[in-house]
């Protein structure tokens, strides 16, 4: 199966275009506790970097979330067009259970916080188990 690049791939316009997105890129979980980022631009274009970070902790520390907002920051400006500020996608990908687990909340929580102190729009947070993707947030 050939996974289609991003810049191949239509606007993203709605939650459901981003939800069909994440399974696309992300689908069902393969590796244990990972942070997909994808960027999207103003006009709802996807960047052509999808960006992985592994072996997150089960919990968000303060430092890795600052990091991150730091990083978001970074983007902002490179995800702006005359049409938005564009924004980011994340899915937490784990394996057990499929169901929303006390920590899946925590990371949501962080991620969120880091996004609001980066300044960068949030399209969404997802859950990827071995059931599937889903929406967090």
């Amino acid at each position: 199966m050939t996974i289609p690049q991003p810049t191949d791939l239509p606007i993203l316009l709605t939650d459901a275009d981003v939800l069909a997105r994440v399974r696309t890129l992300v689908g069902p979980a393969c590796t244990d506790r990972q942070l997909w980022i994808m960027f999207v631009d103003g006009d709802g274009r996807q960047a052509p970097v999808l960006m992985p970070i592994s072996d997150l902790p089960r919990h968000p520390d303060p430092g890795r979330v600052t990091n991150l907002a730091r990083i978001l920051g970074g983007l902002h400006d490179e995800l702006a067009t005359d049409l938005g500020p564009g924004s980011v996608i994340l899915t937490l990908e784990r394996r057990g259970p499929d169901s929303t687990l006390p920590q899946d909340r925590e990371w949501a929580q962080a991620l969120t916080d880091a996004c609001i102190a980066g300044r960068v729009e949030l399209r969404g947070i997802f859950l990827s188990t071995r059931g599937g993707v889903r929406r967090l947030l």
